[in-house]
């Protein structure tokens, strides 16, 4: 497996940046950047720039239309959208671009607070909060459209993929709740169950599994997910290619994110699970604590941590 970052942009691809990942023993990133700057000439830019770094280029991803809510709402903008997705699906697989990331409408409350962990500022999520928030639309959209929508989504954008041999990444509905008058449906193991038999198994319609995000589902007890047992499921299948460790506070209804050492999730037993697949994909430290823009010595610490999970997996299977 390999240590990466994501959530760079293509102003973060120069020297300086890349000294600082790889003396951290960064081995492949995922680059995101808006539709509109997403022209087949930005994309070979960007291959070009991280070509002979000595990084991995995992993905790109929309910054935008990774989650398109016409899509997934069937409004007017849809199927441009979806044509504009093919295209871009068709440019990632001639490129060499191996995966790119998209959700379900898991737009809304990010985030409904700042919290503090560990003196430094934090995302914290309130189900109060969030459920007092107005509605985002003027009516109601629930799971049954959501889902009818996707699986015509999956039947048109799938078969570009496969024929591009670019692998889709699901990530799970963040926060994984109904809020402001939507459904959203990836909120659970057996929601992406339905997605993988929806997609008849393709490798092409994969999982980026979003440890934290799986950790802040509430499970059928309503006391959390097996997040351990979901990931060995999926990454078993072959349908895992990137894994976001992040670690939380407790399960819904409230959440604070964690530095990953310091939450309710065990991470030493996630990398078991992941030894024992043979995952071979990109491990991400996703979300890290921290005001924007003086992140640096919290991003280090994060990824020194997980860079030693790793080497902790090599040891036991060495």
């Amino acid at each position: 497996m390999k240590l990466g970052v994501s959530h760079q942009r293509p102003e973060d691809l120069h020297q300086e940046r890349f000294d600082f990942l790889l003396s951290l023993g960064v081995e492949a990133i995922e680059v995101r950047l808006a539709s509109t700057e997403a022209t087949r000439e930005r994309l070979e830019e960007i291959v070009n720039s991280v070509q002979g770094t000595g990084l991995e280029l995992h993905e790109i991803m929309l910054v935008d239309l990774y989650n398109s809510t016409a899509a997934a709402l069937n409004l007017p903008q849809r199927d441009e959208d979806v044509e504009f997705f093919k295209g871009f699906l068709k440019d990632l697989g001639e490129l060499g671009i191996p995966h790119t990331t998209y959700a379900w409408h898991t737009g809304g409350m990010y985030q409904t607070h700042r919290d503090i962990t560990r003196g430094v500022p934090s995302r914290g999520f309130s189900t109060d909060l969030a459920n007092a928030a107005p509605q985002a639309f003027d009516r109601d959209y629930k799971a049954d459209e959501l889902w009818e929508n996707y699986e015509r989504y999956i039947h048109e954008i799938l078969p570009v993929a496969q024929a591009a041999g670019v692998k889709m990444q699901l990530h799970p509905n963040d926060p994984p709740m109904d809020h402001q008058g939507v459904a959203r449906i990836f909120k659970s193991t057996e929601a992406f169950r339905r997605a993988m038999r929806i997609a008849d198994q393709s490798v092409n319609s994969g999982i980026l599994f979003c440890v934290g995000t799986w950790a802040e589902m509430t499970g059928e007890s309503g006391q959390g997910e097996d997040v351990a047992a979901a990931l060995r499921e999926f990454g078993t299948a072959g349908q895992v290619h990137q894994v976001h460790m992040r670690n939380i506070t407790a399960p819904l209804p409230d959440f604070v994110e964690t530095f990953p050492d310091d939450g309710y999730l065990n991470l030493h037993a996630i990398m078991d699970v992941l030894i024992d697949i043979g995952f071979t994909g990109m491990i991400v430290p996703d979300h890290v604590p921290g005001a924007s823009g003086n992140t640096l010595i919290n991003e280090a610490f994060t990824l020194g941590y997980l860079r030693a999970l790793i080497q902790y997996a090599k040891h036991k299977t060495g």
